[in-house]
């Protein structure tokens, strides 16, 4: 398993994630567009990964799990954040939009204080390796913003922005589902915990 999967947050995430149901499924959408390392780029989604995840599984916060797939682009294959919004945050279609700033840290980005997000872990994976923040190729974002447009009980949208000291702007949209409306084995019905299933 790889350094991006072991990051999830709870015991039986993983398979939560990745595991889906024979048949229809609804898979995340969503794009990172604009500049990287001076280069245009265009990253889908990673559709199966990413997820809204509630409740169940001992979460007391909704958490969002973004991954975008750069196929090796400046030798970086996936790229994203895991992100944990307020308690209790909810946002129907056709409300203004709540957007927090992202502060740098010099190691790290921060959400700024009382807003919608309550955690920010960069992920990256590359052809060298994987880990938590940012790769050294492009150090960490001099600012950013995360907008939500949509939090409701089935799947969430929005957006992030990374700006780059050198003028590199990155914009990375999301629509993406809980498990449940993705159509996973997993679909969080029962009360928390972890997976009965060892894919050890």
């Amino acid at each position: 398993m790889n350094e991006w999967l072991r990051r999830a947050a709870f015991p039986g995430v993983v398979t939560l994630l990745l595991t889906t149901a024979c048949g229809d499924s609804r898979e995340a959408t969503g794009e990172c567009r604009g500049a990287y390392l001076g280069a245009q780029v265009d990253w889908p989604i990673d559709g199966e990964y990413s997820r809204l995840v509630r409740a169940p599984l001992g979460f007391t916060t909704p958490w969002l799990f973004l991954k975008y797939t750069a196929n090796g682009q400046d030798r970086l294959l996936n790229f994203g954040a895991d992100v944990e919004l307020a308690n209790g945050a909810e946002l129907e279609r056709g409300q203004a939009p709540r957007t927090a700033r992202l502060i740098n840290t010099d190691t790290d980005l921060a959400p700024e204080q009382d807003s919608a997000v309550k955690t920010w872990m960069a992920m990256w994976a590359g052809t060298a390796g994987s880990g938590s923040g940012f790769p050294d190729d492009s150090g960490v974002p001099a600012s950013g913003t995360f907008t939500l447009e949509v939090l409701a009980d089935d799947h969430a949208e929005g957006r992030y922005v990374y700006q780059y000291a050198n003028g590199d702007e990155l914009t990375c949209t999301f629509d993406v589902p809980t498990p449940a409306a993705a159509g996973s084995i997993w679909d969080g019905g029962g009360g928390g915990g972890g997976d009965d299933d060892d894919d050890d």
